[in-house]
């Protein structure tokens, strides 16, 4: 938190300074009890005094939520959130105070106002990454918990939300990676070691009861299988961004073969010329994969000699697909999940779809 400042009467000032640092006193030692009555005697002594009630109650808030009661937290945070609606650390707090109450789309909202006014803070991004994941859309938290970490990769809170995430998802191996970073930036911290070790005795149990033969009939389809890293992604119209596809597509397909998954996904008939422009930016030459020009074909990078897996994809990246050079149909493609297993199902495929595909040309009418 911050200290009030200036803004205060002068004749407050010094007793209130006295007050805050007596207070920080009590939190340091754990006296959350004393902390609590002197921020209660501050808001009934200068319960006039708008900024000593903000932080008052705000302080109220954060000692509640570490005691972990929500609902006294919710309501000093809202007060507090009355004075200074703009403030996004406090909309991040209601924004814990609901997640602890297991109120996920009134969390998601809290967390989506914080971060929405500081788009680069981890802690913000984990908060509502977490709470998206909790409400059952898993691929959206997993993008923000990444998100998170790429902005604070040491951040210990991050690691663990997403060791307990993947563990949640049977994905071991990746709980273990991130709950073995976490004990290794702060070995001592007792939550690292605790989520360490679940991820441990759940690897243990699920080995211990697997069936054998279970086992060894994967060892056989592996033996003449390729373990193949699928990719996940989010297809949508840039103009009508809720008409969208999930298409799935291995790592070792060209990205032309994304291209016609999407031509398929959309309906067309027609064959038109496409580029991707990786950087996400339009008509960026050095970035752009298209399909080869048959006056040109040594020119350019082409899409049917690039392999997906070679363009080194993280999860939430983002880049164009232009179809149609004269219609100019731009499409946000978004990589939303990545993961690999024995290859068996055929790829690419589209897995979901949202919205009515236009008609492929404008003026040509829908029946």
């Amino acid at each position: 938190m911050v200290m009030p400042g200036d803004s205060m009467n002068n004749d407050m000032a010094p007793e209130l300074y006295i007050i805050w640092a007596e207070a920080k006193d009590h939190i340091e030692r754990g006296n959350y009890n004393k902390a609590i009555e002197i921020y209660r005697y501050v808001l009934i002594r200068y319960g006039d005094d708008e900024i000593a009630a903000e932080y008052a109650n705000a302080y109220l808030g954060d000692i509640f939520l570490t005691l972990k009661q929500p609902d006294l937290a919710e309501n000093h945070i809202k007060k507090a959130i009355g004075y200074k609606p703009e403030n996004p650390a406090y909309h991040y707090q209601l924004g814990f105070a609901y997640s602890i109450k297991r109120q996920w789309e009134m969390a998601i909202r809290e967390f989506e106002i914080a971060v929405d006014k500081e788009p680069n803070n981890d802690e913000y991004v984990r908060g509502l990454g977490w709470a998206i994941y909790s409400n059952g859309d898993k691929v959206r938290g997993l993008v923000y918990l990444h998100k998170a970490i790429e902005l604070a990769p040491t951040n210990v809170n991050v690691l663990t939300d997403l060791a307990v995430a993947y563990l949640s998802m049977a994905d071991i191996s990746k709980a273990k990676e991130f709950a073995g970073r976490a004990v290794g930036v702060e070995p001592q911290n007792a939550l690292a070691q605790e989520v360490l070790e679940t991820v441990h005795s759940f690897q243990k149990r699920f080995e211990r009861h697997l069936d054998k033969s279970m086992i060894e009939a994967s060892r056989k389809s592996q033996a003449g299988s390729n373990i193949t890293r699928i990719y996940q992604f989010k297809v949508s119209l840039k103009d009508r961004p809720n008409i969208w596809r999930i298409i799935e597509i291995g790592g070792n397909q060209m990205l032309s073969s994304l291209h016609k998954a999407t031509f398929s996904a959309f309906d067309r008939f027609d064959e038109r010329l496409y580029s991707f422009f990786m950087s996400n930016k339009p008509y960026d030459k050095d970035s752009e994969y298209a399909l080869p020009d048959p006056d040109e074909p040594e020119a350019g990078k082409h899409a049917n000699r690039v392999r997906i897996d070679s363009l080194h994809l993280q999860l939430g990246r983002k880049f164009l697909y232009l179809f149609d050079y004269g219609d100019e149909c731009w499409h946000e493609v978004e990589l939303i999940g990545l993961r690999d297993e024995v290859s068996w199902r055929k790829y690419p495929r589209v897995t979901q779809k949202r919205g009515k595909s236009p008609s492929q040309y404008t003026d040509e009418r829908e029946e």
